[in-house]
């Protein structure tokens, strides 16, 4: 285009926006076209084809449906974290019984104590690493991310991404949907889903999680108080477990600085450990970006 139209050429930037516009009957054309494009590269991985990962969220139900009306092959995993909503699982036992269960070893609270990097935070989020991103790896990997939902994601991700380790791949057949296109696709099909959205719940994620801000774990907490007292029990045996051990270089570890497990769990619960910006790092530790 460049030499027929020098200075014309669309921007990625302007690519992104005119995809975002497209209608929602092409993108659900396109959607279902990409799956059943890499359907045959996902089948020499894995005679289970797809690796489609799946949350119980509302993305997770659009790309599982986009699947099933492709006719592709595909198994839908759910990773259990622990202290994922009771509400959503009830929701994946009764609505997606067809989903398998990866379960973790040891509860995440329990794994917290155990590591020497404390509660999760913005710069340092093992529990997706753990808990939520692990499975179908070295596979074709069926994912809902969309990337209206961050700044970080609209520069991280498009369609098809290779796998940082250069096998498999991750497909992302809503990467252009809007949340308007979301739920049009979940009515217009009649498509059950998860009723903490009624509620006004805009993440389904683990309950706690710093990166939905102060006001989200305030809400959430409030809404499942058990948890709170479950993160601050291991918040305070964290810092009980590490307290006057240095790290590897002899110096003392960051939570001294708190003065105390409670000094922890206050600045915890402050909102601090989660300023900048709000996404998970791990996503650019995953792709070769």
């Amino acid at each position: 285009m460049h030499e027929l139209l020098p200075g014309f050429e669309p921007s990625e930037n302007d690519l992104i926006e005119r995809a975002l516009a497209m209608p929602l009957e092409t993108k659900i054309k396109k959607a279902i076209a990409m799956l059943q494009c890499y359907e045959e590269g996902a089948l020499k991985l894995s005679p289970d084809g797809y690796y489609l990962a799946f949350s119980g969220g509302k993305d997770s139900c659009v790309i599982k449906q986009l699947a099933i009306e492709s006719g592709v092959k595909f198994k839908a995993w759910y990773n259990l974290t622990t202290i994922d909503p009771p509400e959503l699982v009830r929701f994946i036992k009764q609505h997606h019984a067809d989903v398998a269960w990866n379960r973790p070893k040891m509860p995440m609270l329990a794994r917290l104590v155990e590591r020497t990097s404390g509660p999760p935070s913005r710069l340092f989020r093992w529990c997706c690493e753990e808990y939520k991103e692990h499975g179908g790896d070295g596979l074709v990997k069926v994912i809902g991310v969309r990337i209206v939902e961050s700044a970080r994601r609209r520069r991280l991700w498009r369609e098809v991404k290779q796998h940082s380790s250069g096998r498999g791949c991750f497909v992302a057949p809503i990467v252009y949907w809007t949340d308007t296109d979301v739920w049009a696709f979940i009515r217009g099909r009649n498509l059950p889903y998860c009723g903490l959205y009624d509620e006004g719940f805009k993440r389904l994620g683990c309950i706690g999680c710093p990166m939905a801000g102060k006001a989200g774990q305030d809400r959430e907490f409030t809404r499942w108080p058990k948890y709170e007292a479950m993160w601050k029990r291991a918040v305070l045996r964290f810092y009980d477990r590490w307290h006057g051990i240095p790290n590897r270089k002899g110096e003392p570890r960051y939570f001294e600085d708190f003065g105390s497990a409670q000094g922890l769990w206050d600045w915890w619960r402050s909102g601090k450990a989660n300023e900048g910006e709000a996404d998970c790092i791990y996503e650019e530790m995953m792709m070769n970006v």
